[in-house]
C-alpha cells in the first residue's frame, strides 16, 4: 500500500485508479452516518467516506485517505469547505492533474543536462528542441515552475473590477503581478488540508505566493478560481538550454 507520496487530486472517475494509494476528494455530502459519510463527488458519482469527522459538516468537504475500493476512501483528514462550491472547475482541476501524472515522470526540480556523445548523422538532423521557458525562485534559484504548468486567465478591466476599497486610483489597465499554476508537488501546503494559505519555496522556505481554493483576484482585474498564485517579483523568468530535459509534475 502506497500511502508516503502526496494525495492524488481525484474524482469519483478518476479513484479507481488509485486504490490503495493517498487521494483527496471533494464530496458533496448528502448524509452522515455512525463512521461513514455518504456524498456525491465533483463528477457527480457516489462515494462512502469511512471515518467519524467532527461535526458540524458544511454542505462540502475535503478529504484525504486511503482509496479502498472504487467508490470508497478512508479519511484521515476532514475539512469543511463551506456550503457553496465551484465544482466544475475543482473536476476540471483533478481532470489536469491526472493528465500531468500520466505524461511525467517522477517529480525533479532541477534541471538534467544530459549531453550525448553521438555524432552520427541521424543525429544531427534532428531539429533543435524549443527553449523551455521556466521560473526560478529569485533568492535560491530552484525551479519552481515551468511553462507547461501555467494557468492562463483572461486579462481583467483593471480597477473597475474591484471593490472601492481596494482601488489604487489608476484607472488604466493593471498589468498582471503574478503568475497562476497548476498544483504541484512542491507545494506543502496544498498537502496539508489547508484550504487558503502561503506558498512557500521548497529550497530556502521564501515565500512565493498564495494559494486558495475559492479563488483570489488577479492585480489585471481577473478571478481565478481555484487559484496558484506565484508573485512575478519574487520569481525569475528564464529559458531553458536547448539539450535540458526539465521534468516537473504536479500534485
Amino acid at each position: 500500500m502506497d500511502t508516503s507520496s502526496p494525495a492524488a487530486f481525484v474524482n469519483g472517475a478518476l479513484l479507481r485508479r488509485y486504490i490503495g494509494q493517498k487521494v483527496r476528494a471533494v464530496i458533496q455530502v448528502i448524509r452522515s452516518d455512525i463512521g461513514s459519510v455518504i456524498g456525491k463527488s465533483t463528477d457527480d458519482q457516489q462515494i462512502v467516506v469511512k471515518g467519524s469527522p467532527n461535526p458540524p459538516l458544511t454542505t462540502y468537504i475535503e478529504v484525504i485517505g486511503i482509496a479502498e475500493t472504487e467508490n470508497t476512501i478512508r479519511a484521515e483528514v476532514w475539512t469543511n469547505f463551506g456550503d457553496s462550491f465551484d465544482v466544475q472547475n475543482y473536476n476540471e482541476l483533478c481532470k489536469l492533474a491526472n493528465d500531468r501524472r500520466e505524461v511525467m515522470t517522477e517529480l525533479q526540480m532541477e534541471v538534467e543536462v544530459e549531453e550525448t556523445n553521438s555524432s552520427s548523422q541521424e543525429s544531427l538532423l534532428k531539429p533543435t528542441p524549443k527553449p523551455q521557458v521556466m521560473y526560478r525562485c529569485k533568492k535560491c534559484r530552484r525551479i519552481v515552475a515551468i511553462e507547461e504548468n501555467i494557468v492562463p486567465h483572461e486579462p481583467g478591466k483593471g480597477e473597475e473590477c474591484f471593490a472601492w476599497k481596494k482601488r489604487s486610483g489608476n484607472s488604466e489597465q493593471v498589468q498582471c503581478s503574478s503568475i497562476f499554476v497548476e498544483p504541484m508537488k512542491w507545494m506543502q501546503t496544498i498537502h496539508d488540508g489547508l484550504v487558503e494559505e502561503k506558498l512557500l519555496c521548497f529550497g530556502c522556505n521564501g515565500r512565493l505566493g498564495y494559494f486558495n481554493w475559492a479563488g483570489m483576484q488577479c492585480s489585471c482585474g481577473a478571478w481565478v478560481n481555484p487559484a496558484f498564485q506565484l508573485n512575478k517579483s519574487r520569481i525569475d523568468e528564464c529559458k531553458s538550454e536547448p539539450n535540458s530535459n526539465l521534468n516537473m509534475e504536479t500534485g
